[in-house]
């Protein structure tokens, strides 16, 4: 309304003008729209809250959290921890896991995943290999993980969630929900939807979940999973962690949450022994702890979030472990004297071998080469024959001698390894060979040798000996042709000579045009004594290639032989580098 003074033709007042209109509805109306606004308003504050601490405790979190969409595996969300874990910088979302880790690809990852996006189904894995490539330089590093299905509002499943602690540095991980609010009308309905995401995904977690608030520690959330650590049943929400617990009291745990409570920095605890009382019986149990600070939107500290993955069986399977070793140390220790016992006689028979053996041998040669010298006109043509056969056996007894000596040798030998250029060492062998190459006119092609770290005295009689072998088992009608080459090499999966994957070899090919072998004595040709000719068509101990194997086995790697008759022989050597 307004009141105004009532004027007379002369300009005085002579009362009040009264103009009035009823604004109830109105003023109802605007108050109706004012309440309205308000809710929303508040609606929308509580979201941006929930939305705040949940991308807080989403990104800071210390376990590696991914969202993967679609069949392609779309990077739609990954935390800085995950980042971490793949080396692959922050600029990854949008991108397919793949094209972002290809390493991968020939692993296991990508059916697991495509299984759990398939079939809804999800999978825990507990310290698997995954090769990631960090820096340029590709790390074995081990994961414990859980894929789940990444379900929207109506159950559907749109991707894969991952969850993710690396145990290679034993961090324990903290599992991060997801969850979306719209604004608005579907402000209120998209609160309830995220909470019951989280409280499922919360609830099917493989690690132990539990939120204490206030310096009381009131339980406010706890998973099954803690539940059943704890032997409890569903009743402990809403009440004190020691009346839940009460055997807690004179344990570590009630003093680390409240450091955490009280200074904001998070504990963790690895392997920490944990008594709990299950019924009428105490049970030990061990656990890898994370305390973490709950914060509210406003940074405020209200409590503590609790995550915990039971390593009960590890721990005591470790234990035993142990035992077992100091065991075996005390029983290592008793054969190890033996050992020693047993090495001091080998030396004193080596000693006899080289010295005592070889004297009456060749004394034995030099007699006969003297009666042959110096009676040669009085003995007969079979006197002759069988002074040449003892002069033959002798020499052959010598060089049987000399190789078991080498054989014993290899052993007992300081095995001191250097970074060798086999060039040099296939180079010198050649000119030990000389004479044996002219006079088969042989040839002996080295292709791309490369360096290697090897005992470099045990590989130069590794190559005298193929060499050796090579010239010796020659076809007759053909010059012997020798090609040997090397490269490193790497396999990323099982291969046919058993290389460990991942791992640098070098590829030693050494090749002949001989006299070859059937495929039977592939192996048979690397034991000692085992001739595949007589004595009188290659003279030979059968030694040589045992050495060859024994040399092999001492730098921890592989031979293997091909051949066929007529068609020579490949003998492959893989070392690692």
């Amino acid at each position: 309304f307004v009141y105004q003074p009532y004027r007379e033709v002369d300009e005085t007042i002579s009362g009040v003008t009264i103009i009035a209109s009823e604004v109830t509805s109105a003023v109802k109306v605007k108050k109706a729209l004012e309440a309205q606004h308000e809710v929303e308003q508040k609606a929308l504050k509580e979201i941006k809250e929930s939305e705040k601490r949940y991308n807080m405790m989403l990104m800071k979190s210390p376990f590696g959290f991914a969202v993967l969409k679609g069949k392609n595996m779309v990077i739609a969300l990954a935390n800085d921890s995950i980042k971490t874990f793949w080396g692959k910088g922050k600029d990854i979302e949008g991108k397919p896991l793949f094209d972002v880790i290809p390493e991968l690809k020939d692993s296991g990852f990508p059916d697991l995943i495509n299984k759990v996006y398939t079939t809804g189904t999800p999978f825990h894995g507990d310290e698997l290999l995954a090769p990631i490539l960090r820096n340029g330089k590709l790390e074995d590093v081990y994961f414990n993980f859980v894929y789940q299905p990444y379900l929207e509002a109506d159950e559907t499943i749109s991707g894969v969630t991952v969850i993710a602690y690396e145990v290679t540095a034993q961090v324990m991980v903290k599992k991060a929900l997801t969850a979306q609010r719209e604004a608005e009308q579907k402000a209120l309905k998209l609160v309830e939807e995220t909470n019951k995401r989280y409280h499922m995904m919360l609830m099917q977690s493989p690690f132990a979940f539990s939120i204490v608030k206030g310096k009381d520690m009131v339980v406010t959330l706890a998973n099954d999973l803690i539940k059943e650590f704890w032997g409890k049943g569903n009743e402990v929400e809403g009440k004190t962690l020691l009346q839940v617990l009460p055997e807690l009291k004179d344990q570590p745990f009630p003093a680390m949450l409240d450091k955490v409570y009280t200074t904001g920095i998070p504990v963790y605890a690895n392997e920490i022994l944990a008594r709990l009382q299950h019924k009428d019986k105490m049970k030990e149990r061990y656990f890898n702890i994370v305390y973490q600070p709950d914060h509210e939107a406003d940074g405020t500290i209200s409590g503590v979030i609790t995550i915990a993955y039971d390593v009960t069986e590890m721990v005591l399977a470790r234990k035993k472990i142990e035992d077992a070793v100091a065991e075996r140390t005390v029983e290592l220790s008793a054969a190890n004297e033996e050992l020693v016992r047993m090495n001091k006689e080998l030396e004193a028979f080596t000693y006899v071998s080289s010295h005592d053996l070889q004297e009456p041998l060749r004394k034995i040669r030099t007699i006969a080469g003297r009666i042959l010298e110096k009676e040669n006109q009085n003995l007969s043509d079979s006197g002759k024959n069988y002074f040449h056969l003892m002069q033959n056996a002798a020499g052959r007894m010598q060089t049987l001698i000399q190789d078991l000596l080498a054989f014993s040798r290899l052993s007992m030998a300081d095995r001191k390894f250097e970074t060798t250029n086999l060039k040099i060492i296939i180079e010198e062998v050649k000119k030990e060979f000389k004479d044996a190459i002219a006079e088969k006119n042989a040839v002996i092609e080295v292709k791309e040798i490369c360096e290697v770290k090897v005992i470099p005295f045990q590989f130069r009689q590794l190559m005298h000996n193929l060499i050796s072998n090579a010239l010796k088992f020659s076809n007759p009608k053909i010059p012997p042709h020798i090609k040997i080459s090397s490269v490193n090499i790497t396999y990323s999966k099982i291969n046919t000579v058993n290389l460990t994957p991942h791992k640098e070899y070098c590829h030693i090919s050494i090749s002949d045009n001989g006299i070859g072998f059937e495929k039977e004595f592939a192996e048979k040709i690397f034991e000692v004594f085992q001739k595949l000719h007589g004595k009188e068509e290659y003279a030979g101990t059968g030694i040589g290639l045992a050495i060859v194997k024994k040399i092999v086995d001492n730098h921890n790697g592989i031979i293997t032989a091909t051949s066929e008759l007529h068609k020579g022989t490949i003998f492959d050597i893989y070392v690692p580098t």
